[in-house]
């Protein structure tokens, strides 16, 4: 196996690098405090390539593949886990949807403007436990008419276009999801803002309510009746974006931790010192054992490779080392380590937040435990 990354990903990294560094770390603390993205926030992504991930050049994206993704995911998410939701959500869950299912007419319509920034994608995914609010009747004209509710939509308050899935069927055992298009003008189609998120406060997130939503056929991604399996797709693409944040929020909290210990080592004691030098050790384990896992699965997805079971374990252990990690670093700093001037708390609450996020922990063990068992 090589663990060399290739001179493209290397670009993607180093120029995600730069731009945290330069225009995401400074302003990472406002943008939590306030739960509110800078106007432009996505243009300014968009303008250093990063939304367009994964899109074909032919189609006015960056290129790059999934492995190319995690590493620029990581680097944002150590600056501004806010800002890694967005490249996660939009890239992974709707711009990867279009490149893999979408007709030819809507990659033409929708990429270039996703790709450079100027239009913001979000996604409102079928619920894993509770059963479809929003409905799709087919219309006269051959596409669907929309009515109810979805649960909440991260970037909801911020996005241009929504992927929706719709139940065809009001069976709540056989709803037969159809993904949609719908931009947020859309006439009938309300964005209620949600309550603030724990961590990645200022991605934000929105209700979408329908009322007599009218959704051309031009603009129905595949066939309608097979949406769970679109769904399912993006999902998968999303635990390794997910997976690569909490890496990045974890190394953030990491190196807050040692730059500590650095700089106090010489008036603590020798016991306290151990342990805090102990505590650490295990959290670099932890930190380099997620990029492994989360990396492989990325790796075997650009090969075409079955990764479902691979990308769960790697959002599994990231998610679960990030909150790990964080909550160590508080511990090292003692008092000091909840304060806001630390930014602990921030690191805390955007990692527990990648556990719920594109699935919670225990629907990751249960896809791993499925695979294994097929075995």
């Amino acid at each position: 196996m090589d663990f060399d990354l290739t001179e493209e990903q290397k670009r993607f990294q180093e120029a995600a690098r730069a731009l945290a560094a330069r225009e995401l770390a400074p302003r990472a603390a406002e943008i939590d405090h306030d739960a509110r993205l800078p106007e432009a926030h996505a243009r300014q992504l968009g303008d250093a390539g990063l939304l367009g991930l994964t899109i074909p050049a032919a189609h006015g994206g960056s290129g790059g593949d999934l492995v190319s993704l995690a590493l620029v995911i990581e680097e944002i998410a150590a600056a501004c886990a806010s800002s890694a939701a967005i490249v996660g959500t939009h890239v992974a869950l709707v711009a990867r949807t279009l490149v893999r299912a979408g007709s030819d007419d809507q990659k033409q319509k929708y990429l270039a403007p996703l790709a450079r920034g100027a239009s913001l994608g979000a996604a409102a995914m079928p619920d894993p436990v509770e059963p479809p609010s929003l409905f799709a009747e087919p219309s006269a004209a051959g596409g669907f008419v929309l009515d109810g509710e979805t649960g909440p939509v991260i970037l909801g308050p911020a996005a241009d276009v929504f992927l929706v899935f719709a139940a065809t069927n009001r069976a709540p055992n056989d709803p037969r999801l159809v993904a949609l298009l719908v931009p947020k003008s859309a006439p009938g189609l309300t964005i209620v803002p949600a309550e603030t998120s724990v961590g990645r406060r200022a991605a934000g997130a929105a209700l979408l309510r329908a009322r007599d939503v009218r959704v051309d056929a031009a603009d129905v991604i595949g066939v309608a009746g097979e949406g769970a399996s679109i769904a399912a797709a993006a999902l998968e693409d999303a635990r390794i974006a997910v997976g690569a944040e909490a890496i990045g929020i974890a190394r953030a909290a990491f190196e807050k931790a040692a730059a500590h210990v650095k700089r106090t080592q010489d008036r603590v004691k020798t016991p306290g010192l151990l342990g805090m030098q102990a505590q650490l050790a295990d959290m670099a384990v932890d930190i380099e054992a997620a990029r492994l896992l989360v990396l492989r699965a990325a790796h075997l997805a650009d090969r075409g490779a079955p990764s479902s079971a691979e990308r769960s374990i790697g959002k599994l252990f990231a998610s679960e080392m990030s909150t790990r990690v964080a909550h160590r670093a508080m511990d090292i700093l003692g008092a000091r380590g909840g304060g806001a001037s630390e930014g602990l708390g921030r690191h805390f609450r955007d990692a527990r937040t990648t556990e719920l996020v594109e699935e919670s922990s225990g629907t990751q063990r249960s896809i791993i435990a499925q695979t294994m068992l097929k075995g």
